[in-house]
């Protein structure tokens, strides 16, 4: 009898956590990712070791279209999201954000006939002129770049993902993209890999400056309605983030995915 009221207790005790889903960018590796209907990548790997030092919620990763989470936290149909960029000006219906999880760092990718493109060139305005590809939903290069684009001195188009933008950088249709150094790089290696380009097209692509050092977050939604438990799930998150960080959880969950020598 005994047995069975422990049983009971910790079935009681399980079904006592709060189910929270975060939305993760589907197309973002090795950031981020979408493998069947599971989240993979960096940014989800820390969230679920994260989780485990928060006793009160069970915490749900759901991979979609970068737009789509956007837009459904804007709405407030979802809670949280993950991982903007702290970007207070353009997305108030973003708050709070949480600590940081990992630095990225954003660099101009162009094709190699681009001579300008170099580290010492200067962001924007020696790239007047020329089409950028940007992945729909993406506000990084600063805001002299969107003032560029404003005025109609960079034209934009929009793409679903950097494997878009860079086989657009090989076709013609666009001169140069934006995005994190790591993730283009690991989109590179795995169109390689699975046979979109060769090899040597590699060289086909110039890397110039680092336009923004950026900071991933994981970022609530403003409207509070049908999230009662927003105070108390952002104050344990922060607390188990900066309890796994000071364990160098961060630093072997990135070892894992990209090696030891990311920069």
């Amino acid at each position: 009898m005994k047995a069975w009221w422990l049983v009971l207790l910790a079935i009681t005790c399980v079904e006592a956590k709060t189910r929270v889903e975060i939305f993760t960018d589907s197309s973002y590796a090795p950031y981020s990712w979408q493998e069947g209907q599971e989240a993979r990548g960096i940014y989800p790997d820390i969230v679920r070791e994260v989780a485990k030092g928060m006793p009160d919620f069970e915490l749900v990763l759901k991979p979609v279209p970068w737009r789509r989470a956007l837009s459904m936290v804007e709405q407030g149909t979802a809670f949280a999201l993950l991982p903007p960029y702290y970007n207070q000006d353009d997305r108030p219906w973003i708050w709070p954000y949480s600590q940081p999880l990992l630095d990225e760092e954003v660099v101009v990718v162009c094709n190699d006939k681009l001579a300008i493109n170099t580290d010492e060139a200067r962001f924007p305005q020696d790239y007047h002129g020329l089409r950028f590809g940007m992945n729909a939903g993406f506000s990084i290069g600063g805001k002299a770049f969107w003032d560029a684009v404003a005025a109609g001195k960079i034209e934009l188009e929009p793409a679903k993902s950097n494997r878009e933008n860079l086989l657009k950088i090989l076709r013609g249709r666009v001169d140069c993209t934006i995005n994190d150094k790591l993730s283009l790089l690991a989109e590179m290696l795995t169109m390689i890999k699975e046979g979109h380009i060769a090899l040597e097209d590699m060289s086909r692509f110039r890397q110039g400056p680092v336009v923004t050092r950026e900071q991933g977050f994981l970022g609530y939604a403003a409207n509070d309605k049908g999230f009662p438990f927003k105070d108390q799930f952002v104050k344990q998150f922060d607390r188990a983030l900066h309890q796994l960080r000071q364990q160098n959880g961060i630093a072997r969950i990135v070892e894992h995915h990209v090696g030891k020598s990311q920069r």
